[in-house]
C-alpha cells in the first residue's frame, strides 16, 4: 500500500509539472512581427502588448524592423487574448547611440517616431492574439 501511495505522489508530481499546476501563469502564444515607420523598418526600439487582463509583453526591434515577444520567459510571446500595443523608439536606443555618461542622469532622448505610438491609450493600434499567430505588421505614420 505504502509503495502505491508513492508512485500515485510521484505521478501527481509530474502532471502538476507538466500542466503548470498552481503556476498561476495565463496562456501564452508565440508572437513575432514587424514594425514599419513611413514604410521602412524601424531600425530600433521595443514592442509592447498590454492585454485587458495579465502582465505585459515586450520585445525588442531589430535591424530589420522584426520583433519577437516575451511575457514570463525569453520568447514565450504573448497572453492570448485582446491587446492594446505601444512602440517605443529614441535616440539612445539606437546601437549607434554614443555610450550614457554614468555621472549625468539618465535619458532616452528625443523619440524618433510620433509620440502617439508611446502610449496605450493612443497609439490606435490593437491586436487578437490567438494560440497561432501570423506575424503581426504595425504600420506607423505621421
Amino acid at each position: 500500500m505504502y509503495r502505491y501511495r508513492n508512485i500515485s505522489l510521484l505521478l501527481l508530481v509530474v502532471l502538476c509539472a507538466a500542466v503548470g499546476c498552481g503556476s498561476g501563469r495565463l496562456p501564452t502564444a508565440p508572437v513575432e512581427g514587424k514594425v514599419l515607420y513611413q514604410g521602412k523598418p524601424l531600425q530600433f526600439g521595443n514592442v509592447m502588448l498590454q492585454p485587458d487582463s495579465g502582465p505585459m509583453a515586450r520585445g525588442t526591434i531589430q535591424s530589420d524592423g522584426s520583433f519577437r515577444l516575451s511575457t514570463y520567459g525569453s520568447g514565450d510571446g504573448a497572453v492570448i487574448g485582446t491587446h492594446r500595443v505601444r512602440v517605443a523608439c529614441f535616440e539612445n536606443q539606437s546601437p549607434n547611440a554614443p555610450p550614457a555618461n554614468p555621472t549625468r542622469e539618465l535619458s532616452v532622448g528625443k523619440s524618433l517616431i510620433p509620440r502617439k505610438y508611446l502610449y496605450l491609450d493612443t497609439s490606435g493600434l490593437r491586436v487578437e492574439v490567438e494560440s497561432k499567430n501570423e506575424p503581426f505588421v504595425f504600420e506607423l505614420a505621421d
